[in-house]
């Protein structure tokens, strides 16, 4: 049957699309029947083929073509042993666009639908869904079961015209695409006019980060906030231990600053525990394998970081870095960061102005001694939580005596200096 392709084992819904209207779909229609029955499928697929079929047939009148759709055409697209009666065709022709329109009858509406069926989406993530929603309807003003692909596209042109990088152009696009995607799969819109969107790759790459050099990390560890008892209001004491953290577990950014006072727990038999994961209200990880319990380097205890521990937990604290606000999409890290970044360039600060390094450099740097001491790649993948590439490592775990045994491995090209935590103590 012209109209059916088998995938995997399920059957899918193909048809090719005129050449005067591959500007608007692309070169072809595909749709998952999401069965693998064929007779069922090929019920759906005749009722397909027969709907745009006549939409082809009334859109290529749009584009000013002088004869309607050939009947050579229709011998390609249809089945020679099937037909449908002209006002079966015409009926479900007027019941092409009649879906849900609370769902479909704007970007906004479509949206809220997908934000429902994606409950564990974080504040962060929808927000930047939210901002391309916006931009694209003050350029776009259809409802999602109007747009062609020359709208996609429109859109594309103008990101990359106002200066946008490639890669965030791509990421944009690509929320239209998935939001599309949603009500394709639920059966809203015919087809998701976003899917497949090609981007324009930029001539000259981005600049990549880098591990901090051993100059870098003296600048930074002996800069004014370490040799002294000098803080800033707006991060306290994390600007202290946040990126001497970072340096020795290799951790994200936020999985620092969101870690409560409870995530840093002493083993009879393993030492001092550092652990991340998502089971406290308002925790987040990035991925699966960002669960992890990484053993802290004895480096670090040795610059008095046990001692702030107890402060906090004394103090009666929940979070380790209470100073740390989170900002409206819950991130506790946002501020710390932008504060990081200031103080890494200014000539106050560290004066390290190579763009290259930034406070994840921490982590690049993180690998490469893990790397340097021979550490392999499986354990310092768990140190980091970052994701096996063999099916074999998604089976078992790695045991914590191997990840003490990898830490203890790493040697470190530089000192901390025992900390002050508060006046007077040590």
């Amino acid at each position: 049957m012209p109209f059916l392709i088998s995938h995997h084992g399920t059957y899918w819904f193909q048809i090719r699309v005129p050449n005067c209207l591959n500007n608007r779909y692309g070169r072809f229609i595909r749709q998952n029947l999401q069965t693998s029955e064929r007779a069922l499928a090929q019920q759906l697929a005749y009722q397909l083929a027969s709907t745009w079929l006549n939409r082809f047939s009334i859109e290529r009148q749009d584009v000013l073509i002088e004869t309607p759709l050939a009947i050579a055409d229709i011998s390609f697209y249809s089945d020679q042993n099937h037909t449908q009666p002209i006002a079966e065709t015409q009926k479900r022709s007027n019941s092409i666009s009649s879906t849900d329109s609370s769902v479909t009858g704007s970007m906004d509406n479509l949206l809220a639908y997908w934000r429902k069926l994606h409950p564990e989406c974080s504040p962060s993530t929808y927000g930047q869904f939210a901002s391309v929603v916006k931009e694209f309807r003050k350029l776009i003003k259809k409802a999602p079961n109007d747009l062609v692909r020359t709208d996609i596209s429109a859109f594309r042109d103008h990101l990359f015209t106002s200066g946008l990088a490639p890669a965030t152009v791509a990421k944009k696009i690509s929320f239209i695409g998935t939001m599309l995607q949603t009500a394709f799969d639920a059966g809203f819109i015919q087809q998701n006019v976003a899917r497949g969107m090609r981007i324009p790759k930029k001539k000259v790459q981005s600049v990549r980060r880098r591990a901090f050099s051993t100059d870098e990390l003296i600048t930074i560890f002996t800069s004014s906030i370490y040799n002294g008892n000098k803080r800033f209001s707006s991060v306290g004491e994390a600007a202290i231990w946040v990126p001497r953290l970072a340096l020795v577990t290799g951790a994200r950014l936020e999985e620092i600053c969101q870690l409560k006072a409870t995530d840093l727990t002493e083993d009879a038999s393993y030492g001092p525990l550092m652990r991340i994961s998502d089971e406290g209200k308002k925790q987040r990880i990035k991925t699966n394998s960002s669960r992890r319990t990484i053993p802290l380097h004895s480096m670090l205890i040795d610059a008095g970081f046990l001692g702030y521990v107890k402060k906090i937990e004394q103090k009666g604290h929940e979070w380790l870095f209470p100073e740390l606000e989170p900002n409206l999409h819950g991130k506790r890290g946002a501020e710390f960061g932008r504060w990081f970044a200031r103080y890494l360039r200014s000539p106050k600060g560290c004066h390290i102005i190579d763009r290259r390094v930034v406070f994840h450099s921490f982590r690049h740097t993180f690998k490469t001694l893990c790397r340097e001491a021979g550490i392999s790649e499986e354990i310092h993948d768990a140190l980091t939580g970052h994701v096996g590439t063999t099916v074999g490592r998604n089976y078992g775990h790695v045991p914590l005596s191997a990840l003490v045994d990898g830490v203890s491995r790493i040697k470190f090209p530089i000192q901390l200096a025992k900390t002050v935590t508060e006046k007077g103590e040590k």
